[in-house]
């Protein structure tokens, strides 16, 4: 219980952004989580940060399960394909389910996370998270 409470009051030190419009976050690959593959979500209620990703999902994902996604950016229309671990998973109102994805690199698959981090300050307009 003390790591709980030590984590939900941790501040965070790394800049995000919340509730970014006119995002789109596809599943492209999850063998631990079948129902997810080619599940394209809009983002109207995640939380972006340059090594960390919060998602709403219809479904539940497993914990410590490995989600292969592409986030499209329509504002600028750049697109990245990342990976990252399900850390967290909680839920959510009306059925659905919110996961925090923790980024890795991939040396086997096209990975896009140093440029999603080199990039992240100019890819989002929105205001910064406190």
């Amino acid at each position: 219980m003390k790591k709980i409470t030590r984590h939900l009051f941790r501040k965070k030190s790394d800049i995000s952004y919340i509730a970014t419009k006119n995002t789109k976050v596809k599943v492209l690959f999850s063998s631990e989580n079948p129902s997810l593959l080619g599940k394209t979500m809009k983002t109207t209620a995640i939380e972006l940060a340059p090594k960390s990703i919060r998602l709403e999902l219809d479904h539940a994902a497993e914990i410590d399960s490995v989600l292969d996604i592409e986030i499209r950016l329509d504002g600028n229309g750049r697109t990245y394909n990342l990976t990252g671990n399900v850390r967290w998973r909680l839920p959510s109102i009306h059925g659905q389910h919110q996961v925090v994805l923790v980024l890795r690199e991939r040396t086997d698959i096209r990975s896009d996370l140093k440029a999603w981090k080199a990039n992240f300050d100019h890819n989002f307009e929105y205001s910064k998270a406190v």
